[in-house]
């Protein structure tokens, strides 16, 4: 799944208060983004004459295309789900299981993310530790809770999630004022198929930390929502959170701003 970034249209003569405000700034940041919907733009523009912040988290109605899955991807995955109705005995699958480094493959998967720019002429995006943690967050959360979105349980947006943990993030283009973070999120396996004996589990095809990574990656360039927040010109930085759980899901949130 994906959401993108949220935006204001302001007139130009307000421009002058809010510069005068603090609102916003000058940003060296240019270029230009995809966008879905003005939203509240009357009352936003009434906020900015009467002296409020019109920073507007925006990601409440933000786009939740979804397409993490290619007809390749899906076909390997046929076994994956199959063995989502066994019982595995833990002695039995962790016998050959090598060792997974989440960090490795957070790595990896911002490596890939700047690669798919880099082949568009985009600028690549750094990698901040503060995203890492809203997005490692939201990846433990999702394999806690069992649950795969955007929106935690209780509503929270990931740009409630960065508010939370004292986060802003705004981009400036023209006349248009982008806030929030963006994000894409991927739920994969740490296996492509297994193997059985009388119907017992007996070994994994294990994936390495390299194809885990490029599975996410290669999932989200098919998939348009995910794909335009990568190639997103003005993004210029990214934080990556990768969890792993007892029964080989792989949780992976990418946040931009």
């Amino acid at each position: 799944m994906s959401v993108s970034i949220g935006l204001v249209l302001i007139p130009i003569f307000l421009i002058g208060i809010a510069f005068g405000l603090g609102i916003i700034e000058f940003s060296p940041q240019g270029g230009s983004i995809f966008v879905q919907s003005l939203q509240n733009t009357k009352d936003e523009i009434l906020d900015l004459a009467q002296g409020k912040t019109i920073i507007n988290e925006s990601l409440d109605k933000a786009n939740t295309s979804v397409g993490e899955a290619t007809e390749e991807s899906s076909k390997k995955l046929d076994n994956v789900i199959k063995y989502a109705q066994k019982k595995v005995n833990p002695s039995q699958a962790d016998e050959n299981k090598p060792e997974f480094d989440v960090q490795q493959i957070e790595y990896l998967v911002h490596e890939l993310t700047n690669q798919e720019r880099k082949n568009y002429g985009l600028s690549q995006l750094a990698f901040n530790s503060e995203i890492m943690q809203i997005a490692r967050g939201h990846s433990l959360d999702m394999a806690s809770r069992e649950y795969f979105a955007h929106e935690t349980p209780e509503g929270f947006t990931p740009s409630d999630r960065a508010e939370q943990s004292g986060y802003s993030c705004q981009k400036i283009v023209g006349l248009l004022i982008y806030s929030g973070i963006a994000e894409n999120i991927f739920q994969g396996y740490l296996f492509d198929s297994y193997y059985t004996v009388n119907g017992e589990i007996t070994s994994y095809d294990w994936n390495t930390e390299e194809e885990i990574a490029k599975t996410t990656v290669d999932g989200w360039m098919n998939s348009p929502g995910h794909r335009e927040n990568i190639l997103t010109e003005v993004f210029d930085r990214e934080g990556i959170g990768v969890e792993i759980t007892q029964d080989y899901k792989v949780y992976v949130t990418q946040n931009f701003c």
